[in-house]
């Protein structure tokens, strides 16, 4: 039924308007795209895709959106929603913003949280999610939790956090099984992970991309190309990248991250050139055989 309701609303030319412009929405918004309708994304953040991208990549892939003819409005917010009188539109949907806007459908893209309310009566310890330590054991020992459900210590600040997407499910549920059967594993630490198709433009983001105060980080701008690319470091050791417009080697990027690698002399390097981030990765993961392949790479 609900299928049938959208399929009748969200034909071509209909006035959709889409609360959220996070990971979630932009998945929505491809698919409304697609169907040719008159799109009006509202986002509370300042950008586009703000839990994912920095204030420099949001706004790219803001502008980019826009170029396909959909309307953003970022920093706003639903006031309110309610039956038109008389008009050709059922909805008109009031903003923070002051805009009035007549639409035929709403859609509520407002991210995803875990389910459980089912643990209220239990002594097992929940926050945002179940809070579970490197063994994925929850406060309750003998019970542990795995996957979206789980909310896990991070990689570099050990600070808890869900992070729902299917990698970190993958190795939280190996962790767990082991320990379950009474193995001895540990998670090295959740990392954000996120690679996202908008409209044709894909962006990445990995680790801890907002960066550190006591770290360093780049940027490579080019506005015009659709192109991005930001590097954060703390000491030697990347924590946390964000791409835009790019898809060869973006791979390394996470290896490097999660792996946490030592990348010496070629920390400074990057931050000169930050899109030889595939060398350095060679260099730290194959440091012979990338001495044997580019002799005067390392530095002149």
């Amino acid at each position: 039924m609900l299928k049938r309701t959208i399929a009748g609303y969200a034909q071509p030319g209909a006035r959709v308007l889409q609360l959220g412009a996070g990971f979630i929405g932009c998945i929505i918004m491809e698919a409304l795209a697609k169907r040719g309708v008159s799109l009006t994304v509202v986002e509370m953040g300042d950008r586009m895709v703000p839990r994912m991208m920095t204030p420099k990549a949001g706004a790219m892939i803001k502008h980019w959106v826009e170029e396909k003819g959909i309307r953003v409005l970022t920093s706003a917010g639903v006031e309110r929603i309610e039956r038109a009188d008389g008009g050709d539109a059922p909805l008109r949907v009031r903003l923070s913003t002051g805009d009035v806007l007549p639409c035929d459908l709403v859609i509520v893209a407002a991210g995803v949280a875990p389910n459980v309310a089912f643990l209220d009566a239990t002594p097992v310890h929940v926050a945002k999610g179940v809070l579970v330590d490197a063994r994925m054991e929850t406060s309750v020992p003998g019970i542990f939790a795995a996957g979206d459900v789980a909310e896990a210590p991070d990689l570099f600040t050990g600070a808890h956090l869900v992070s729902a997407i299917q990698p970190n499910a993958a190795d939280q549920a190996r962790v767990a099984a082991i320990n379950m059967a009474g193995g001895q594993a540990r998670m090295p630490g959740v990392l954000a992970i996120n690679v996202l198709d908008t409209l044709g433009l894909i962006s990445t983001s990995f680790g801890q991309w907002w960066g550190d105060p006591e770290g360093q980080g780049v940027e490579q701008v080019d506005e015009g190309a659709f192109r991005y690319l930001s590097l954060q470091f703390k000491g030697d050791v990347l924590i946390g990248a964000t791409s835009i417009g790019m898809t060869q080697h973006v791979g390394a990027l996470r290896g490097m991250i999660q792996g946490r690698l030592r990348l010496g002399p070629w920390k400074d390097h990057l931050l000169e050139a930050p899109q030889r981030f595939f060398e350095a990765y060679l260099a730290a993961t194959q440091p012979d055989a990338t001495a044997r392949r580019h002799p005067v790479a390392a530095f002149a």
